[in-house]
């Protein structure tokens, strides 16, 4: 019994690991019953971005919500964070989305506008959210999502290698002058292979927090174009030159042919990055006898950081999901039910609700997280308003034409220039 007309599509549009996880897939389906038992279970689906771990988290967790909810069966499919975009936005004209879905920040308006997300006041439990939280999750006013994490940017770095080659601990204020001039003390100590940092320039919420330092911003209020000057970008894009020409920062040949980062492949000293990824990065950092820290990032001003608490990623609802209740149910569960939060622990970052901080055990890398954050409480600013819809696009494009800059096909003024040309087109297309 199929009671949705894209449910059979949905098995084999996300591409990479993500029939993995399949629950409820061999769920009879018969007419002993009605809908919405234990005979004849309403299937819904879920679908998120992440590796195997997180995979095996959200298996167990839905499992439990399962035998909490005999009526409702849940339909599993992840992906890594490429292609699990790639798959969802290949899938929004045919308005063939997942009941409930993992939801990141900068694509909320490109699904948002679009009236593909179901408003969610009223349908699910907002009481418990932290303070500040839900405003993220606000699109014109309208609540269509409901915040899982929170992070920030910081600089991530190898404490026992700083330490171990005489590098004082990053301080809220150092410049990115100063930075570099870390990157270029360490990477020669470290030896052949070995980096002390990793070049920023290819990430467009690096360049957003650049901006940011300078009192602008990366769009424009309304989110109808870019709210900068192709000279600045091209000045960013430039930032690194020296480092590069020096050997001081992998080449592209080189990180062109990971798999996945520097520091968790015990290659890079220091990277900037979203605070949450502490936790994904330390086990791997400690097989090799290392031990990772988060600083500030470097900053143009130092009383200005560019800060701002950012959802670390958000669960939504379909508009055209047959079952908003069963959605509204798994939502509440996966943020508020104290043994779900148990098992999914800080995995998709330190919890936005109430219940969810006094739930979850706080391991030393989610302290880690939460001492930094406070560490630069004073220093977070209004977040920006949701990204624009071509921001999914839009920073393929950037990371896109700033390596042509690195192989030396481009210039940084050349590309500076083609970026704004394809952005105005990105623009254009999804109004």
């Amino acid at each position: 019994m199929i009671r949705h007309p894209y449910r059979a599509k949905r098995r084999t549009l996300l591409t990479g690991a993500a029939g993995a996880a399949t629950l409820g897939a061999a769920a009879a389906c018969g007419d002993d019953g009605p809908a919405g038992t234990a005979d004849d279970p309403i299937e819904i689906s879920f679908e998120w971005w992440g590796d195997d771990v997180r995979a095996g988290l959200y298996t167990e967790a839905i499992e439990l919500f399962q035998q909490k909810n005999e009526g409702i069966t849940v339909q599993t499919n992840f992906a890594d964070f490429p292609a699990y975009w790639e798959g969802l936005t290949s899938r929004m004209a045919s308005r063939d989305l997942p009941d409930v879905f993992q939801m990141d920040y900068s694509r909320l308006r490109q699904f948002g506008s679009n009236g593909l997300l179901l408003p969610l006041e009223g349908v699910v439990d907002t009481s418990d959210y932290r303070e500040g939280f839900l405003e993220t999750a606000q699109l014109d006013g309208e609540l269509i999502a409901v915040p899982i994490s929170g992070n920030t940017l910081s600089l991530i770095y190898r404490s026992d290698w700083f330490e171990e080659h005489g590098i004082p601990t990053p301080e809220p204020g150092q410049s990115w002058d100063d930075y570099k001039a870390t990157i270029a003390e360490l990477t020669p100590a470290l030896g052949e292979g070995k980096w002390g940092g990793g070049d920023w320039c290819g990430q467009y919420h690096f360049m957003e927090l650049w901006l940011r330092q300078q009192g602008g911003s990366f769009y424009t209020e309304d989110g109808t174009a870019l709210n900068f000057e192709p000279a600045q970008l091209a000045e960013w894009w430039q930032l690194a030159d020296d480092l590069h020409a020096d050997g001081l920062v992998p080449p592209v040949e080189t990180t062109i042919e990971w798999t996945t980062g520097g520091i968790p492949q015990d290659l890079l000293g220091s990277e900037i990055g979203w605070d949450n990824f502490m936790a994904n990065y330390s086990p791997s950092v400690a097989e090799f006898g290392g031990t990772l820290a988060l600083a500030a990032p470097p900053t143009l001003d130092p009383s200005n950081l560019g800060l701002y608490l950012k959802p670390g990623m958000q669960l939504v609802i379909s508009a055209t999901s047959e079952y908003t209740e069963e959605g509204a149910k798994l939502v509440d569960f996966l943020q508020s039910d104290p043994e779900a939060i148990a098992i999914l622990g800080t995995n998709r970052g330190i919890p936005a609700t109430n219940t969810g901080m006094e739930n979850v055990e706080v391991d030393e890398y989610a302290q880690a997280v939460l001492d930094y954050e406070a560490s630069v409480e004073q220093y977070l600013t209004t977040p920006p308003p949701a990204p624009p819809a071509a921001t999914g696009a839009i920073e393929v494009k950037f990371a896109e034409l700033y390596q042509q800059v690195q192989y030396a096909e481009m210039t940084p003024d050349e590309a500076a220039e083609l970026f704004f040309t394809e952005a105005e087109t990105l623009f254009a297309a999804e109004q």
